[in-house]
């Protein structure tokens, strides 16, 4: 049986999460391992506002936790919910011993642990953004590099039982003559379907638009640190940033 390990943290959507978990179940027979990861308070010193930040913040989990659990439970998809003090990249390793998948709900705004997750994490990871996990209309995006060819492939691996007929591969200024990539997902029975956008011709909006469409987007890694990444305006934070859709990142 593959298991998706499932991160909850206060000020998640809660529900979104909860709909996610339960498209993996029902579609692809996923058992949920849900974890709830306390943050570490930033107020905490010795005045007395900050200790009452402490206690409203700690009010605020203790009830996003109840609602947690309450949850697993109505839709069965775990009872044991585990607790952690907070989510690092090393119990998260650990923790994706006996997973086959890491499901993270992250925002438009990227925080300095999520993208020490990407650059860590030695399993798959769906990133859950503005709409709940859905394998209706699957998209890639492509510069038919070795990272998103090993994107698609482990997705096409850890789903093999996905009834899908066509791939939009979309791409940026692709100007080489042959994209191995289409290749690929021809031999593994889907038909690809090239989407290329360029500029001048295109505006980079409308290719953003195009890949929000999507009810899920898979992509490569980022090939640098995010400093890099920002300062030379790579593609893949780009879309990170700007498209609020699932994302499969393996």
């Amino acid at each position: 049986m593959k298991k998706a390990l499932v991160i909850f943290k206060s000020g998640d959507d809660l529900n979104l999460i909860i709909e996610s978990c339960l498209s993996l179940k029902k579609e692809f027979g996923f058992e949920i391992t849900p974890v709830y990861a306390l943050n570490v308070n930033p107020f905490i010193n010795n005045s007395e506002d900050s200790a009452n930040l402490l206690e409203d913040f700690s009010e605020l989990q203790d009830d996003f936790l109840d609602k947690t659990k309450e949850k697993l439970i109505e839709h069965k998809l775990n009872a044991h919910l585990l607790t952690i003090v907070q989510v690092t990249t090393e119990n998260l390793k650990n923790l994706l011993r006996l997973n086959d998948l890491l499901i993270y709900q992250e925002g438009l705004f990227l925080g300095d642990l999520f993208l020490e997750i990407l650059k860590t994490i030695y399993r798959p990871i769906i990133v859950l953004r503005g709409k709940p996990l859905s394998f209706e209309n699957i998209g890639i995006v492509s510069d038919d590099g070795i990272k998103v060819n090993k994107s698609v492939y482990n997705f096409l691996t850890l789903f093999s039982t996905t009834d899908i007929e066509k791939l939009d591969v979309f791409t940026w200024n692709y100007k080489k003559n042959k994209h191995t990539l289409l290749e690929l997902i021809h031999d593994k029975g889907v038909l690809p379907n090239l989407r290329g956008f360029s500029s001048p011709l295109d505006d980079i909006e409308d290719f953003y638009f195009e890949l929000n469409k999507t009810s899920l987007l898979i992509m490569g890694n980022l090939s640098h640190s995010f400093f890099f990444e920002k300062v030379t305006n790579r593609m893949g934070l780009n879309i990170l940033e700007h498209v609020n859709t699932p994302i499969f990142i393996a």
